[in-house]
């Protein structure tokens, strides 16, 4: 190893460089911390694959909507042949986050099948346009998604012209809540 202060060769287990004294840190791969972070990704990662498989017989009933019916902001639900106009609930996003760290079964049942009107940054695009992450303009290290589904081609073009870090509020219906991988929504308007 080499002393980023004077440029020496060092052993690998010295903790100080004997000859300037400065001390030697680790990179930060071969800290533990970094390969807890790494192990709970993959773990979150490997949970969203198996669970989505398990939910996939519930959610063909609600795929079997037609877009239209899922997207508009005039969605309407057929009740006795009457129309009723869809709500959106308007929630603080760190809320959410917030009951799902205190109590995923709680927030389960708060938000999940709830049409909801969401603000936050976006954290990340889906490169196959499917989908956005959207998170507080709070949040520092923080596992916990919010992923919004694109339903149509006009919200795709919305966001294509969005960066990382925009502010995007998303009005849509919570389609499934999780403790590992957080909140799923099929975006009916985003702005």
């Amino acid at each position: 190893m080499i002393c980023k202060k004077c440029g020496n060769e060092v052993d690998k287990k010295a903790v100080i460089c004997p000859n300037c004294g400065c001390k030697i840190k680790k990179p930060i791969y071969k800290k533990w911390w970094f390969w807890l972070i790494i192990v709970i990704v993959l773990m979150a990662l490997g949970g969203a694959l198996g669970s989505e498989d398990s939910t996939s017989s519930d959610n063909s009933t609600k795929e079997s909507m037609t877009i239209s019916q899922e997207t508009t902001v005039s969605e309407e639900k057929k009740t006795d042949n009457k129309a009723e106009e869809i709500s959106y609930e308007s929630v603080d996003l760190q809320t959410m986050i917030d009951d799902l760290k205190s109590n995923a079964l709680k927030a389960e049942k708060t938000y999940k099948n709830k049409y909801v009107e969401i603000t936050g940054e976006i954290s990340n695009f889906d490169s196959g346009g499917k989908y956005i992450s959207i998170k507080t303009d709070t949040d520092a290290i923080d596992f916990t998604n919010i992923m919004c589904y694109i339903k149509k081609d006009s919200q795709r073009d919305f966001l294509m012209e969005k960066s990382t870090g925009d502010t995007v509020t998303i009005k849509g219906k919570v389609i499934s809540v999780g403790e590992v991988l957080g909140y799923s929504i099929n975006i009916a308007e985003v702005s």
